[in-house]
């Protein structure tokens, strides 16, 4: 399968790798020291849920909710994002009528396999499950993509025998195919048949090349080093020229000065915005414009996007007395938030705000309530955030009404309307999400949430 040069390039991403030190980011780009520890750590806490779900001791919900708590905490092989929680969050929700018939299919095929041919059944028979909900769904977007079974499965299995099971993970497949030596498959078993012999194939080849023993993670870190480093500088490389020394399996080298760098999406961020939108970081940064005439332009652009996010949006704002900027709103949920957006070219402090803040809560709050609106929260939404606002959220969510306060940054408002256009992701995934992260939401942290690992 893997041809001399194929060869010769994955060396080059091999000594590369090893020229960092071994470094291991996660998704927001923070060093991962002894990440294969770590997980060695925590295997054995997700193996005790398993074993909990599979002698039936807690049910397919609690099983879901201790997997997430725990990886929220520990996220060290990229569960969170879309493929792994996201995907297990919709298959249960979605399949709550059926819930016995899902639970059922969930305890046979995350057991892990005996053998290839076993693990390629397990995956065909989630897929298929999955597929039926999927074709039929009146909105796909709230039901379980079958694109995900490869990835979901395979990381319970490497749970259960690292050395056995590699993880198929999106960024993985990004490096093949930049290498030329991947090909797609029309489904996930046939995916994941490739995907495991190639990998075993890649073994080999690193196994002859540094006389040493390579793992799984081994793989995995080198390629995530090759394509999926958020804090990587340059591209490595390929074909690697001349003779290189092998590794000395004694000798590390000392890792070089590290640079930090903003998490980057494995998409551009323009190819997913509409013009009039994308601009909301530059207007909001603009120098020489009247802030009255930059403000009123950055509320109505704030209050388009969460309308393209499909909330039902009431612009206030600017001309209408002692009012926030807009009120955004989603029935279905009975959920609502205060919107109150800042266009502060050298970043947003909270200064005397905070008493305005108080009266748009008083204000709304109670007609929020009245409307049935029972989950209301407040989203300042700013380029950027110099002051610390812990103690004022904390004093607002214990206080009144609301029940989030949320710091958002312009550019983590676009890429989360990117990702929706990009993912199709439902409102309620989204909202999710804005509840589920800190109280300040930058860019990084929307993409280390939803983008592909």
């Amino acid at each position: 399968m893997l041809t001399t040069e194929a060869k010769t390039k994955i060396e080059s991403i091999w000594d590369s790798y090893v020229a960092t030190g071994r470094l291991v980011y996660d998704l927001k780009g923070n060093r991962l020291e002894d990440i294969d520890q770590l997980r060695l750590e925590a295997i054995k806490h997700l193996m005790i849920f398993i074993q909990q779900f599979l002698d039936k001791s807690i049910d397919v919900y609690e099983f879901k909710t201790n997997v997430d708590s725990y990886n929220k905490r520990n996220n060290l092989w990229g569960f969170t994002a879309m493929k792994g929680q996201m995907f297990f969050n919709q298959l249960v929700k979605y399949n709550e009528q059926q819930i016995d018939k899902l639970t059922a299919i969930l305890a046979l095929c995350i057991v892990m396999p005996n053998n290839l041919q076993e693990a390629l059944t397990k995956i065909d028979k989630l897929e298929s499950f999955c597929k039926v909900a999927y074709e039929k769904a009146e909105d796909r977007r709230k039901t379980a993509n079958p694109n995900s079974v490869g990835y979901f499965l395979s990381y319970f299995w490497q749970v259960q025998n690292p050395e056995e099971w590699a993880i198929l993970y999106t960024s993985q497949i990004r490096a093949y195919q930049e290498l030329d030596i991947w090909k797609e498959k029309p489904n996930q078993k046939e995916t994941y048949q490739f995907f495991y012999q190639l990998n075993e194939e890649i073994r080999l080849a690193l196994k002859n090349y540094t006389k040493a023993s390579i793992s799984n993670w081994d793989i995995e870190h080198a390629f995530w080093e090759y394509k999926g480093n958020p804090n990587k500088t340059a591209e490595v490389n390929l074909p690697k020229i001349g003779n290189q020394p092998k590794e000395s399996p004694s000798i590390q080298p000392q890792p070089e000065v590290e640079v930090a760098l903003p998490l980057k999406a494995s998409f551009e961020l323009s190819e997913y915005l509409i013009p009039k939108v994308a601009k909301l970081v530059e207007l909001g940064s603009q120098i020489g414009v009247t802030s009255s005439a930059k403000g009123d332009e950055f509320e109505r652009l704030v209050a388009e996007i969460f309308k393209q996010l499909d909330f039902d949006v009431q612009l206030l704002g600017q001309g209408t007395g002692r009012n926030p900027d807009a009120i955004i709103r989603f029935r279905e949920e009975n959920t609502a938030f205060i919107i109150d957006a800042k266009a502060y070219t050298n970043g947003y402090t909270l200064g005397t705000d905070d008493r305005a803040i108080k009266e748009y809560i008083n204000h709304h709050c109670p007609k929020l309530n009245k409307e049935g609106y029972k989950k209301i929260g407040f989203i300042i939404v700013s380029n950027s955030f110099k002051s610390n606002f812990d103690s004022f959220i904390n004093s607002i969510t214990w206080d009144t009404e609301i029940k989030r306060f949320i710091l958002l940054t312009s550019e983590a408002l676009l890429y989360l309307l990117a990702f929706k256009t990009k993912d199709r992701l439902p409102l309620t995934t989204i909202i999710e999400k804005l509840v589920g992260l800190g109280n300040l939401i930058e860019a990084k942290d929307i993409i280390a949430e939803f983008d592909d690992v």
